[in-house]
């Protein structure tokens, strides 16, 4: 009897193929045979799932996407305030293979989303949410009375959400210079300005 073919998983495997071969090859190199090849199946297969390239490439963002919020939500579980920022914070940089493909995928959509005003405002959505958690953690950071009042906490995280870009396209173009010591200091630095009143 033959197996039974899980069309969940199919389609799961097919969209972390074309994530790996965005990431290795740019959107523009990851065309529909390339992916079923990466995928170890025939094209047909591919196109069974998917209408067409563009339908791939969205499951594959959104697969990675879901992957890293899990990965956030398990560095998180159980902390509150600085220590949860501080967890959500280091969870963004790509230190090991896994955060380094999201990221070589995420900045090929940036690109996109930067020409492409539907796929911008997806993208918006998306850092929207970000802001939102970091802004969640500061809040509880000043009620557990860990951070000095700020007169505009949603300002800072909009400030960290940058800073973190930046961070993560430092460390994917020249990961010694921003090694993990550098890029974990400056979290610790960034956080430890939080503590301090501003000086006159």
């Amino acid at each position: 009897m033959p197996r039974q073919v899980d069309h969940h998983e199919r389609r799961a495997m097919i969209a972390a193929a074309a994530a790996g071969c965005i990431a290795e090859q740019g959107l523009h190199g990851t065309t529909m045979r390339v992916i079923a090849q990466c995928a170890g199946v025939s094209k047909g297969i591919v196109e069974h799932y998917f209408a067409n390239k563009d339908e791939v490439i969205e499951a594959a963002l959104e697969q990675v996407n879901v992957r890293y919020l899990a990965r956030e939500r398990k560095l998180t579980a159980g902390l509150t305030g600085l220590a949860a920022l501080r967890a959500r914070l280091r969870c963004v940089l790509p230190l090991d293979a896994d955060s380094r493909q999201a990221w070589k995928i995420r900045l090929c959509f940036w690109s996109v989303a930067a020409i492409d005003p539907a796929t911008r405002r997806e993208q918006q959505a998306r850092l929207a949410l970000t802001r939102e958690r970091y802004l969640q953690d500061l809040q509880a950071a000043q009620r557990n009375g860990e951070i000095r009042v700020m007169a505009e906490p949603g300002q800072v995280a909009t400030d960290l959400g940058l800073l973190m870009a930046g961070a993560a396209c430092g460390a994917l173009l020249d990961p010694e210079y921003y090694s993990r010591d550098y890029l974990e200091s400056l979290i610790d630095r960034t956080l430890d300005h939080l503590t301090r009143e501003p000086q006159p």
